[in-house]
């Protein structure tokens, strides 16, 4: 399978990082520790559903990056 060199949009994960980002930035941590005391909490409340909703659409993902030749798409 050919895989553009930079497709965030196929990488589960980093959908995962940037739902985990918007649960600490709505806590609004204003030192270090707070900060690391709301990653650790909003990382242990994800749930499995969290997780699934990237991965149970990979096929539609992986076409919709062969039909956009690397490009932008809606993910």
């Amino acid at each position: 399978m050919c895989w553009p060199a930079n497709s965030p949009d196929l990488n589960p994960i980093e959908n995962v990082w940037r739902l985990l980002k918007r649960r600490v930035a709505k806590r609004c941590p204003h030192t270090l520790k707070e900060l690391k005391q709301c990653v650790e909490e909003e990382w242990a409340a994800l749930e499995l559903s969290d997780f699934a909703k990237y991965i149970g659409n990979i096929k539609e993902r992986c076409q919709a990056v062969v039909d956009a030749k690397g490009g932008h798409m809606k993910w």
